[in-house]
């Protein structure tokens, strides 16, 4: 298998073939981000799950998984407002906010020892070819895979907050038109 893109996907993708006993050519595409990395993603119990299997989710830093525990969700009209709480699902958490960097940083690490992985600058062939290069995929282009895009009409900050008072694992949204406000709980 050559997988071209060795971001989060490409990596986890990389590694659970892997696994499996299947030899895979992971190409890297694109440049890093330029200066520090502010962005994080919320991943889900599947996903955290899948990273647990992938031997990734203990190797990164404690203070790089941060668990939301209540989500709360405000709209413009009155009374629009919806709470979510782990407890009352049964959960240990809603999910995890997770340092791209430090998720990435484990991801490199894991494929280094990974038994079948290698590593790639040009893609060797292959019976199965996998697009993980992202939106701006010059491998899709190249291969004349169109698809539509609609704009949001938003345009988005990523920015790490510090915070005079505990955030408690609470997750808040603000949704009025046309902007929209999340403000995350993350402890690094």
């Amino acid at each position: 298998v050559c997988i071209r893109g060795a971001g989060a996907v490409g990596m986890s993708l990389a590694l659970a073939l892997s696994r499996q006993g299947l030899r895979v050519a992971l190409v890297a595409s694109g440049d890093a981000p330029a200066g520090p990395d502010v962005r994080t993603y919320a991943l889900n119990a599947g996903a955290r799950d899948l990273l647990r299997v992938l031997k990734v989710w203990e190797a990164m830093p404690a203070d790089a998984l941060t668990p939301v525990h209540d989500m709360r969700v405000q709209g413009d009209a009155p009374g629009a407002a919806l709470g979510f709480s782990a407890w009352s699902q049964g959960v240990d958490a809603l999910g995890w906010i997770v340092d791209a960097a430090e998720l990435e940083a484990a991801l490199r690490a894991a494929v280094r020892f990974a038994p079948h992985v290698q590593l790639m600058n040009d893609a060797p062939p292959a019976a199965l070819r996998v697009l993980a290069e992202g939106k701006d995929s010059a491998s899709r282009a190249a291969l004349g895979v169109r698809f539509e895009r609609h704009a949001y009409g938003q345009r988005a900050v990523a920015a790490r907050l510090v915070a005079s008072q505990p955030h408690e694992g609470i997750a808040r949204q603000w949704f009025r038109a046309p902007d929209v406000l999340a403000l995350l709980p993350f402890d690094r």
